[in-house]
């Protein structure tokens, strides 16, 4: 116990010397509830030109309680998996723009409700591959403290997806389409998994459609605005469509369709929703059937069996 306390009170030590930080890329509270940080957009889409310059703004918003000074840096941003979790410290051929940015300024001071526009430019050297880049634009608080008095950075950024013109590929692979067929309980789900094989990025839309087993009626569609989701140039994305509200008991035709670029897949399968109580009940009624008439059984062999033996005796 006391190993254990000392590690405490050092792990605590580690973060009031340190700070923790934090990265988000939407408007949501930060840090203690008196600090709070906001970009405006979270992301921007551009189509820019080797050799050329582009401008570009957004804005840092101070909706706490207290004022606080800030710095603004970009970073490479990069995904490392096919759950999409970010780098914004590695790099690759895709993560050259955020060296290619300036802003009008990396410091400053808001004060509560307080906003300032930040401008920057991306010079793009006229040597720039054709294809995506990507960087994410970041504002950092000063350190600030927590109610617990441990140091707090707080991160918001600003995603920036760049096309360079020159010569791109549009190229995917829709590797997996799957609806799970046997539930115990809702929602009714589909994942799936998509390459992106090209240098570009792109969007995948996903549909979810539901019928009842006996019906051409549907209960469910998200068609008119279907679940989408961007994709870089070469990684992989799983994702998991649903229908959260699914009835907690019945049998489903559901039908998954991706689309990425010019590729549509549809998988259809049909669903069965049933409780564990219910197949537990369903189980346990069965054994007493089978164990009542099991008994039946032996009773009137038994009974057979008596009445043999009285007639040889």
């Amino acid at each position: 116990m006391k190993k254990f306390k000392i590690f405490a009170v050092l792990a605590l030590a580690a973060f009031a010397i340190c700070g923790l930080s934090q990265t988000v890329f939407a408007a949501q509270h930060l840090g203690s509830g008196k600090t709070h940080l906001l970009v405006s957009p979270t992301k921007q889409r551009v189509s820019i030109e080797p050799g050329t310059s582009y401008k570009g703004s957004f804005e840092v918003h101070n909706a706490g309680q207290e004022d606080f000074s800030y710095t603004v840096y970009a970073t490479p941003y990069t995904v490392i998996d096919d759950q999409y979790n970010v780098s914004y410290d590695k790099k690759n051929e895709y993560s050259y723009i955020a060296d290619w940015v300036t802003f009008s300024q990396t410091e400053g001071h808001l004060d509560p409700d307080e906003e300032q526009v930040i401008n920057f430019t991306v010079d793009v050297p006229s040597d720039a591959p054709g294809g995506g880049q990507y960087a994410a634009f970041m504002v950092e608080t000063a350190d600030t403290r927590d109610q617990h008095n441990i140091g707090v950075i707080n991160r918001v950024g600003m995603v920036f997806y760049a096309s360079v013109s020159g010569t791109t590929n549009r190229c995917a692979k829709i590797i997996n389409n799957d609806v799970n067929g046997f539930l115990f309980a809702p929602p009714i789900t589909a994942t799936s998994l998509v390459e992106n094989c090209g240098n570009v990025h792109g969007d995948i839309e996903y549909t979810l459609k539901v019928w009842p087993l006996f019906s051409n009626e549907e209960i469910y569609t998200n068609e008119e605005n279907p679940d989408t989701k961007i994709i870089l140039p070469g990684t992989r994305r799983f994702a998991t469509t649903s229908w959260d509200s699914a009835p907690a008991l019945g049998l489903y035709w559901v039908e998954h369709t991706v689309k990425i670029f010019d590729q549509s897949i549809t998988t259809s399968k049909l669903v069965i929703i049933i409780p564990l109580w219910l197949i537990i009940l369903i189980a346990a009624f069965i054994i007493a059937v089978v164990f009542h008439l099991v008994s039946r059984h032996r009773a009137r062999k038994n009974e057979k069996m008596e009445k043999a033996s009285s007639k040889n005796d």
